[in-house]
């Protein structure tokens, strides 16, 4: 039966050892797209769908040239952290490594894109900490792949609030996190141990860690510069405030809420600093950098 005309169909049946189960479309696309593509970007000896392992039935199971198996798990309905853990924690004692990739076009409603605010489910924030700062998804539907693999990472954002006194200050919000995205470059698999855990995640770089770099490398090149020329730098810099040199300079790419959490990281502003920070018509509507 050809691919297009099982896409007329709502559901694809299916069998496996004796038992019939239902698969969407896009479950169907998701798996033939890692199918296709991880051995192009990893050594193999082995790929297959839908594997029974002990209990489970692996979406995606894979042995790489060097012996190590990995399954990737396709998520399309939420899932509660219990079970993600003890999904995990199944395939780990069969010597497997696990890669969780989330159908962001299903119930999780994720685009690739960049967020100020959302509502993150408890599965997800497992997942931040598991895979250490990042969340994969994919997105398809009925008539293909509409987003390959990309990450998310999640820094907390901040609320504003008033005080009894009328003070308006800014406090990290206990609900909401920020979304950064990125794009995931190649599937090449990396193995890793995180939290007694042992995982697979691509070969990309931590989106923070990126931005620390790079925000580290511009300072110091700040700071020569203003040595050098002191009359230039005063011209960019003319308040002498050099936070609002970097909002200028990485607020589109990172967003404020990565650049803030950054900023933190390396002690260049403390909490206190973010009703400053947020005070978006401070920096937006002049021009600071030439």
């Amino acid at each position: 039966m050809s691919l297009k005309k099982l896409m007329k169909n709502e559901l694809i049946e299916m069998s496996l050892e004796n038992k019939k189960y239902s698969e969407t479309i896009d479950h169907l696309l998701i798996k033939n797209f890692f199918y296709d593509n991880i051995p192009l970007a990893n050594e193999i000896t082995t790929i297959k769908q839908e594997i029974k392992i002990e209990n489970r039935i692996a979406d995606i199971f894979i042995k790489l040239n060097n012996g190590k198996k990995v399954v990737i798990e396709i998520q399309h309905s939420k899932i509660s952290k219990s079970d993600l853990m003890q999904r995990t924690k199944e395939y780990n004692q069969e010597g497997i490594y696990v890669l969780w990739v989330l159908d962001g076009n299903g119930p999780y409603d994720r685009k690739p894109n960049t967020e100020s605010e959302m509502f993150i489910s408890i599965s997800e924030k497992e997942l931040h900490k598991m895979y250490r700062g990042r969340v994969y998804y994919i997105n398809a539907a009925d008539t293909g792949i509409l987003a390959p693999v990309y990450a998310l990472h999640f820094p907390p954002c901040f609320e504003k609030k008033r005080s009894s006194f009328g003070y308006e200050y800014y406090k990290q919000s206990k609900t909401k996190r920020s979304g950064v995205y990125y794009e995931i470059s190649s599937l090449q698999l990396n193995l890793f141990k995180n939290k007694g855990f042992k995982l697979a995640r691509f070969f990309d770089k931590n989106i923070k860690l990126q931005c620390i770099s790079e925000v580290v490398h511009f300072l110091n090149a700040f700071i020569a510069f203003q040595s050098k020329k002191p009359a230039e730098a005063k011209r960019l810099c003319p308040d002498g405030l050099l936070l609002g040199v970097i909002i200028q300079k990485f607020y589109l790419k990172y967003g404020l809420y990565l650049l803030f959490d950054v900023l933190r990281t390396l002690k260049f502003c403390t909490v206190r600093d973010a009703r400053f920070m947020f005070q978006k018509e401070l920096w937006f509507q002049k021009s600071i950098l030439p």
